[in-house]
């Protein structure tokens, strides 16, 4: 009986000849509409009319919170957290959509729309609206939601290329770009394998010379992880890879890692603490002689990682600290940190801070000839650095009318 009456409501459709603009607010309920860049909100609010959509969780009756995350499959999973303010306090709900790779962008937004109508109509059965919402039933699609079989047994492939032509009188650029990758994911076992090649040609003339540079990469990389629990997995990666950037003539590694998650990894849509260990036996040919001495290597090379990550009505936030040493040298190290922070402080007013730093001391496929002025302007090859960053920081004030029902797409 619950099975079924879970599966009219999901073939229910809620219908409400309204309008965009503002309803009185002791008719309806007000929404407020947070999905971080994972819905089309626009296509939300013209369709779903029957709510009033505010600015702000501090004018809302129910704040609804979407995040996303691919599944094994490359579709789409949408949590949808329905977090009741207010008059709603504590009245809180949670639903999960899936959309299949297969589905166009106007299936997933269609059916992501089904779910936040289902969702909302217990805030609203109490309201006046409520007697003006149609239900209708698709009996057509009856039968449908029985579990299908899987002829592919959880495998899906992909293939791609893609080509850039861009040029003027003086100069031109070609690339070509190819890739191909298999992946089956269930909830004991992950695989993903993918290889890829990229060439890049780019010419330039001056006073009836030409000078042509090319740039070309090729890989190979594979996954294999073992769930082992809520909060441990394990897993072995491989790599091989030729990049005239990099300097590789042929680049072989092969990393055995232990992952731990302070959460449960159901979780991971809205908080997610991870520790990684990873230990790798990598072989290295170079194409040109590197600045210490060396053609090829053998070497051993440790990892340790964090992430960090939070999405919650406040804002969301984001830290990651990775850091690595080669064992025959421990001063060949590297240590990486980037941090993503959208905060909203009170009504209206958000800030962000985004920033990267890399202290860099592991270069060891550095060519001892050095690079020349035109492969440095153009990114052809690896420079020798001991470090990077990149920063931003922004703010956003709101103010003015509560309400955000309207669309208008002209011009």
């Amino acid at each position: 009986m619950k099975k079924k009456l879970t599966y009219l409501l999901l073939m229910a459709c809620f219908t409400y000849p309204g309008s965009a603009t503002a309803q009185d607010s002791s008719s309806t309920i007000n929404v407020f509409l947070d999905c971080r860049r994972t819905c089309d909100e626009s296509f939300v609010r013209d369709e779903i009319q029957f709510v009033n959509y505010v600015r702000t969780n501090e004018d809302a009756d129910v704040h609804l919170l979407i995040t996303r995350q691919q599944t094994g499959s490359e579709g789409q999973e949408y949590t949808l957290e329905f977090i009741g303010e207010n008059d709603f306090s504590g009245v809180n709900d949670v639903m999960i959509f899936y959309s299949p790779e297969s589905d166009t962008e106007d299936e997933r937004r269609n059916g992501l729309n089904q779910y936040i109508k289902l969702g909302l109509f217990p805030y609203l059965k109490d309201r006046p609206v409520a007697q003006r919402l149609i239900i209708d039933f698709d009996a057509a699609n009856e039968g449908k939601q029985q579990e299908q079989r899987d002829d592919w047994n959880f495998w899906v492939f992909d293939i791609n290329a893609d080509t850039d032509l861009e040029g003027e009188k003086s100069e031109n650029e070609f690339s070509l770009n190819g890739r191909l990758s298999a992946e089956r994911v269930t909830p004991e076992w992950k695989f993903e394998f993918e290889v890829q090649q990229y060439y890049e040609k780019q010419t330039f003339e001056d006073d009836g010379e030409t000078d042509t540079f090319t740039r070309e990469s090729r890989s190979a990389e594979a996954l294999l992880v073992k769930s082992l629990g809520d909060h441990w997995s394990a897993g072995i990666s491989s790599e091989a890879r030729h990049s005239t950037r990099s300097n590789y003539d042929l680049l072989l590694e092969g990393s055995p890692a232990i992952e731990y998650s302070v959460f449960p990894y159901r979780e991971f849509t809205k908080r997610e603490i991870t520790f990684l260990y990873r230990f790798t036996v990598g072989l290295y040919e170079y194409n040109e002689e590197t600045v210490y001495g060396k053609t090829s290597e053998k070497l051993l090379q440790q990892q340790l990682s964090s992430q960090i990550r939070f999405t919650q009505p406040w804002g969301e936030f984001e830290a990651r600290i990775v850091g690595s040493a080669f064992l025959h040298d421990f001063t060949k190290n590297r240590i990486g940190t980037d941090l993503q922070l959208d905060f909203r402080i009170f009504r209206g007013l958000s800030v962000y801070f985004r920033g990267e730093y890399d202290w860099i001391n592991n270069q060891l496929s550095i060519p001892a000839g050095g690079i020349t002025e035109q492969e440095q302007l153009l990114n052809l090859r690896e420079r020798a650095t001991s470090y990077s960053y990149e920063l931003s920081f922004g703010l956003e004030l709101s103010f003015g009318s509560i309400y955000n029902n309207v669309v208008n797409p002209r011009l």
